[in-house]
């Protein structure tokens, strides 16, 4: 109810303000109209001077070339007739426009007496050249010279432009008078306006007001009983639709605290137990980061142990070497073959630990392209089928027809030959590593490399991507270093995409590596 009461409020502001919106706008083309009226109802008035002077200065020279002869100038004589003639037309111009805005009954005779005063120059001007000035004219007199400017000029002449004259005095004075008349509606009418939109308002906003005050005042002492702990206190109904609810909420709120205060103690007994609970999962947490740190300086420890070996295998191969005199290049060449292998092995772990020393400071160097997946994949299945014959796995490869991504190449093989040779090492004979490549919905494509091995613990899952990491089930022979995960996810994260692992025990496991879709090249 109090929601319809705002939104007819203001609907009714909203009515007010655009009727004085659209008084403004006609008021304004109105005036402006009237404006333009009365301009050129000014341009005419002046057109029509102006070419009464001309036409007057015209029939002066003609009448000093009829007392003095050739001694006039008859230049200046072509030169106003010209200037008469372009005023005339500006005049009928003027006349048209003023016609079409104003109709034929407010400018009745306007055009039809320009016609006339045309023709009435002329007639006064044919006069002067036919009769007094033509070579073959008879003999002047000043009886025909009075005639023409005393009849001719003076009278007929100075009646047809004082009539037009008056005529457009009396249009611009009724223009003005409209005017006038269209500011005095205009005046009323907004005053009228104001003065509803004033008494709209103040009886909108005392209605408002009234309708607002009780509801808030009973909410308010509600409020401050509920604060002072009186839960028995009840905020009466009875006000519009929205109040009412607003009080049905308080009371539910005064029962719920009310029910709230009797389940207080238990509550507390509950909290000190889950404390104690927390407790100890936190103990247990703590255990747990003190034992993966521990998993840490141990793998370390591997770490080193890895180094030590190699070096000291190149390093007892060359002095062995060294020392022999007489050995033949066989000898010599077997001892450069363990040499290079160890060099080999060294330089891989090395590698490793310099690439996820790169990632872990965002410095790895991306190049991407476009990335044929149903080229790549066939071929890095062929690449490890050697492996994977060794140990009686099958590879099986499924990738969409088409499926392709913006990466580097180099990289996403890497990362592939890590999760492919992870799921060979882990795999028991007789079983199957799938290596699969497909697009989603959100422009992304699934990687994915899943095995049948002995899966990973639950426990270990949240740790396989991170660096020196080995589970409980991880044979050492087959854990290499623990960095294979870590350099996949770092590559994933280059890429701007992400990786995950499922796994159950006894299930096999399987990779999925999301990443941004591309087109083939």
């Amino acid at each position: 109810m109090y929601r319809r009461k705002l939104i007819g409020f203001a609907v009714a502001s909203a009515s007010a303000v655009l009727v004085a919106a659209v008084m403004v706008v006609w008021s304004s083309r109105v005036t402006n109209n009237q404006i333009n009226q009365v301009n050129t109802a000014n341009a005419l008035l002046a057109e029509h001077l102006q070419l009464s002077s001309t036409s007057y200065r015209l029939f002066k020279q003609l009448t000093d070339e009829i007392l003095f002869g050739t001694l006039a100038n008859q230049a200046d004589v072509r030169n106003k007739r010209a200037i008469i003639a372009e005023s005339l037309g500006r005049i009928r111009i003027l006349e048209q426009q003023q016609r079409s805005a104003l109709g034929t009954d407010f400018t009745r005779g306007s055009i039809e007496d320009t016609d006339d005063l045309e023709s009435l120059i002329d007639s006064i001007i044919t006069d002067f050249e036919e009769t007094l000035l033509a070579p073959e004219a008879e003999p002047r007199g000043d009886q025909q010279v009075r005639f023409i400017l005393e009849e001719r000029i003076d009278i007929a002449f100075r009646e047809a432009i004082n009539t037009a004259v008056d005529r457009q005095s009396g249009v611009v004075a009724a223009l003005n008078d409209r005017i006038d008349n269209i500011h005095l509606v205009i005046f009323w009418s907004s005053l009228l306006l104001a003065l509803a939109a004033t008494v709209l308002t103040l009886v909108g906003v005392a209605r408002l007001v009234r309708a607002m005050s009780g509801p808030v005042d009973s909410l308010t002492r509600g409020a401050e009983a509920f604060a002072k702990g009186d839960l028995s206190h009840r905020v009466p109904r009875g006000f519009d639709a929205e109040f009412d609810e607003i009080a049905a909420a308080f009371n539910l709120m005064a029962d719920q605290l009310a029910a709230q205060n009797v389940d207080r103690e238990q509550a507390r007994r509950e909290l000190e137990f889950e404390v104690a609970d927390r407790t100890a999962e936190l103990t247990r947490a703590n255990a747990a980061l003190k034992k993966s740190d521990a998993v840490r300086r141990n793998f370390l420890a591997d770490v080193s142990h890895e180094l030590r070996t190699p070096l000291t295998i190149i390093r007892g191969e060359a002095q062995v070497a060294l020392r022999q005199k007489d050995r033949n290049p066989e000898e010599y060449r077997d001892a450069l073959s363990c040499v290079h292998e160890q060099s080999v092995s060294l330089s891989h772990l090395v590698d490793d630990l310099l690439f996820v020393a790169r990632a872990d400071a965002n410095s790895l160097r991306i190049e991407r392209q476009s990335v044929s997946l149903d080229a790549l994949l066939p071929e890095i299945g062929r690449d490890l089928r050697g492996m994977a014959d060794e140990t009686g796995i099958s590879l099986e490869v499924a990738v969409d027809d088409g499926t392709a991504i913006i990466a580097d190449p180099d990289r996403i093989r890497q990362l592939l030959v890590i999760l492919v040779e992870n799921a060979i090492s882990y795999s028991p004979p007789a079983t199957t590593v799938r290596i699969g490549a497909g697009g989603t919905a959100d422009a992304h494509v699934v990687l994915s490399v899943a095995d049948q091995g002995h899966g990973i613990d639950a426990k270990d899952l949240p740790f396989v991507f991170e660096r020196f990491y080995r589970g409980s089930r991880s044979d050492r022979r087959q854990a290499g270093m623990g960095l294979g995960l870590t350099v996949a996810r770092a590559i994933a994260v280059a890429h701007d995409g992400e990786i995950e692992v499922e796994s159950e025990v006894g299930q096999g496991t399987t990779f999925r590596v999301t990443l941004p879709a591309g087109r083939a090249a």
